[in-house]
Formats: structure tokens, C-alpha cells, sequence
């Protein structure tokens, strides 16, 4: 199994290989033939491996047809499947844990979202009988966060080895958390139903602090042995109620597809290391550089950092305010623009090199909207697209976007 059975890490193939060939335009990635566990006799093409990554999870489901967790996903201290009834037996060990049956939401919402990649890169290269039969799954997955991940205010983060609800209004602690509410929002699971914009309204009630979004609320007070590791720490300070910085940007990009550009930018500069000198003498972090992780508020002395440069909060967070605020994101075909900016902002420029292009663009916001284009002019002719082509190589071209 992929990354000692952490039940996300397949998907994040899908992720990095989908975001390359946007990036490059060279598809020929996905000819080159790999070996499966460093095996040369089993090797099969790249995309051979983001098809088994895909199937990973409709291959293991559990008791609600939502994904299997594993030893843990990203949260690698949200261990559900170490506890058993059976004190004989361990869910630690590799071979035990192909019978755990404790659920995430968060892979849930990953799935869904990478999945829709899955699909539409099938259909790119003209596999087309192969996108059918994902999309089926992933609408399956999608039903199956309504049905079952939805606990009225926000998305339910897990069910744990004995079938119980972890973050859930009925839980005495740990009743909200972080991952499922940025996965299932960043997938629009349930937006038609209202569910996006009540769980990110729930995050600004529960998770919001004046230093970032917390982990989860309340902090756990006492060791809960069915949740492994997580409730170990003191409240406020790493999984258990801490700020991570690395998974804040799933709440602003979640944000920007509701178009709340001036959460979603708020949430930026909360942990944002430029925005941050003021507090510096707290802080005690180098300035000019993400951390793991900001004491959050149930802590003993909240907004005090640690583990700086240990996280992937950077790329996440470059990737959230270019992508997603800014709104200038790659494409197959062309640069996709989109942007959810703060309603004050006049606008922006930007000069984005893509494929060996150089694109000028300038984003005007005359009406002080946050979402919502009304023209694009490429090299001073209107596009009847958000998608502005790929232009003459070598040379310089200039976007006017007018918002509206």
C-alpha cells in the first residue's frame, strides 16, 4: 500500500501529476512507464498508477461507502483504527489494518475533488469510457457525504473503528474539525443544499481565532483511547486544537468558491509570516517563514508558533492566494481566470509566464465586487471565455479582465 497505508496519499498523485500537465502541456508523462513498489517486472504507465491510486479508494470503503482511513490521512495523529475490541489484536500492524473500518470525511472530500481531475484528464486524452465509469463513483462518494457526512452544521470528520461519529455536534469534545470542512467545501459538496456555506459559517464561529483556524473544537481535556494519538497533546497545541498553518488554505479556497473573497483573503493574512511583525515578539518564529503549526486559542499561551519550515503550508498557501484569490489558475487548453479577491481592492496586475508565454494581466474591479468577470480583452479583443488561450511563444500579450 502507498505511504504505509495513510488512506489520502493515492490521491495526491492525482493532484501532482494533474497540476503538472496543466502547468507543461506535456502529457507524454503519462506513457513513462513506472514500477509498483519498486518492483521493475510490475511496471505499468504513469497513468496505469493514477487509475490503481483512483480505485484505491472505491476499493476500500466502509460500513457508510465512505473511504477507509487507515493507519490515519493527513492527520497522522487521527489513528481511529489502533483500538480494538480484541486486546489480542493491534490495529498498528500492516496487516490488520486491511480490516479496520473507520471512515474519513476528509479523504471523502479529496476524493471527490481529485476524482472530478481523474475524470476530466480521462476525458482530455479520450479515455472516455474510463471517465464514465469514475464519474460514477464519484457521484456515489458525493451521495454518500450527504447521506452519511453531514451532521447538520458542518461535515461529520470521521466514523471510528466501533461506527461512532467523530466531529460531531454530539460529541462531548472534538466536535468540529478543520480537514472535512475544506475537503467537502473545496469539492462544493451539498452547495446546491446550503451545506458549503453552513460549514464555512460553522468554521468562523467554532474554528476562527484572531491567529488562524484551529484543528478542531472544543480541544480534548482527556485521552481518548479509540482516537489514538491526537488527544494526547495539551489543549491548544499541535493536532489537538492548534493552528495549522498547512491546512488554512483549504478554508480559503473552500471560501472563494462560495465567491467570499474578503474571508477568504482575512483568513490569508491571519497566518501569512508578512502580515505577522506586530506579533513577532509572540510569535517567536523567523518572519519571513511559514511554521507547522500557532498555539491555538484554548492554549496555554495562544498565537506563540513552533516548527517553522516543517510543512507544505508555503505551496498550499502560494497556491491558495495565486490560484484561488487572485484567480489565475493553469488549464489544459489555456490560463483559467477566476479571481475571489477582498471587495475594497480596485483590482490587481500580474505578469504570469506559462508555457513559455508571457501573459500582462491586469484585473479591474470598477464596481468593488469579489467574484464575477464581465469582459476579457486579449491583446485588446474581447474572448467570449474565462479561458485565455495559449498565445504566440517568446512573446508578450496583454489580459484586461474587467470584473462585474
Amino acid at each position: 500500500a502507498v505511504g504505509g497505508n495513510f488512506n489520502d496519499d493515492p490521491l495526491w498523485l492525482i493532484l501532482s501529476t494533474t497540476a503538472y500537465i496543466k502547468e507543461t502541456g506535456d502529457f507524454s508523462l503519462l506513457d513513462e512507464m513506472v514500477p509498483f513498489d519498486n518492483d521493475a517486472s510490475r511496471a505499468k504507465s504513469h497513468f496505469e498508477h493514477l487509475k490503481a491510486s483512483f480505485y484505491h479508494v472505491v476499493h476500500n470503503l466502509g460500513p457508510h461507502k465512505l473511504p477507509l482511513i487507515g493507519r490515519a490521512d493527513w492527520n497522522d495523529c487521527l489513528n481511529l483504527n489502533c483500538f480494538s475490541e480484541d486486546p489480542n489484536e493491534s490495529f498498528q500492524t500492516t496487516e490488520n489494518q486491511k480490516g479496520g473500518t473507520a471512515e474519513s470525511l476528509m479523504i471523502a472530500g479529496l476524493f471527490v475533488v481529485y476524482g472530478k481531475e481523474y475524470v476530466k484528464l480521462c476525458k482530455r486524452i479520450g479515455k472516455e469510457k474510463e471517465a464514465t465509469a469514475a464519474q460514477v463513483h464519484v457521484d456515489e462518494m458525493i451521495k454518500a457525504v450527504k447521506d452519511h457526512g453531514w451532521d447538520g452544521e458542518w461535515y461529520l470528520r470521521a466514523y471510528d473503528y466501533f461506527g461512532n461519529k467523530v466531529g460531531s455536534s454530539e460529541n462531548e469534545e472534538g466536535k468540529i474539525f478543520i480537514e472535512s470542512q475544506g475537503w467537502c467545501t473545496m469539492a462544493e459538496i451539498g452547495k446546491e443544499n446550503g451545506m458549503v456555506e453552513k460549514s464555512l459559517n460553522a468554521v468562523k464561529e467554532h474554528l476562527d481565532c484572531q491567529y488562524g483556524i484551529v484543528l478542531n473544537y472544543p480541544a480534548f481535556t482527556k485521552y481518548y483511547i479509540e482516537y489514538g494519538e491526537i488527544s494526547t497533546y495539551p489543549a491548544g497545541y499541535k493536532e489537538n486544537g492548534g493552528i495549522f498553518c498547512h491546512n488554512n488554505p483549504w478554508i480559503m479556497i473552500g471560501e472563494t468558491m462560495l465567491g467570499r473573497g474578503d474571508q477568504a483573503y482575512e483568513y490569508y493574512t491571519k497566518i501569512a509570516p508578512s502580515f505577522l511583525e506586530d506579533l513577532s515578539d509572540l510569535h517567536k518564529v523567523e518572519p519571513y517563514v511559514y511554521c507547522q503549526m500557532i498555539a491555538g486559542k484554548e492554549a496555554h499561551k495562544p498565537g506563540e508558533a513552533k516548527n517553522s519550515w516543517l510543512s507544505g503550508t508555503a505551496s498550499w498557501n502560494f497556491y491558495a492566494i495565486t490560484q484561488h484569490i487572485l484567480g489565475i489558475s493553469p488549464e489544459y487548453d489555456g490560463l483559467s481566470i477566476n479571481p475571489c479577491i477582498p471587495s475594497k481592492w480596485d483590482g490587481f496586475k500580474m505578469k504570469r509566464v506559462f508555457r513559455d508565454v508571457t501573459y500582462n494581466i491586469e484585473v479591474k474591479n470598477p464596481e468593488h465586487i469579489s467574484k464575477g468577470i464581465k469582459t476579457i480583452l486579449v491583446n485588446g479583443i474581447a474572448i467570449n471565455s474565462n479561458i485565455v488561450p495559449i498565445l504566440e511563444k517568446g512573446k508578450e500579450h496583454s489580459v484586461e479582465v474587467i470584473m462585474g
